[in-house]
């Protein structure tokens, strides 16, 4: 089973590159990077035309069905909050 966070954040302020630095320097201090980590994986999506809007996503391999948000999702979610509206969800592999 595959399990995917989705953490949108649309900033009323801070520009793409700086958006993308921070993510990626809290993914760097809770020990996970962008890319594939054990049965995680992480993606930085932006906006095509809307230089505010970017979008994580957490891909769990192997996850369990109903697991919930992860740790690194919460965490994530929870520091991006200062930088505009925030929208943390999580879905199932639908088989």
């Amino acid at each position: 089973m595959s399990r995917l966070e989705i953490i949108h954040l649309r900033s009323c302020e801070e520009p793409l590159e700086a958006l993308g630095r921070r993510i990626r320097e809290s993914l760097g201090s809770g020990g996970g990077q962008t890319g594939v980590t054990g049965q995680t994986g992480v993606t930085l999506y932006h906006r095509e035309g809307l230089e505010t809007d970017v979008a994580v996503h957490i891909h769990h391999l192997g996850a369990p069905e109903d697991a919930g948000p992860s740790s690194l999702g919460l965490r994530l979610a929870s520091s991006l909050k200062a930088y505009g509206l925030v929208e943390h969800t999580t879905w199932g592999e639908l088989k």
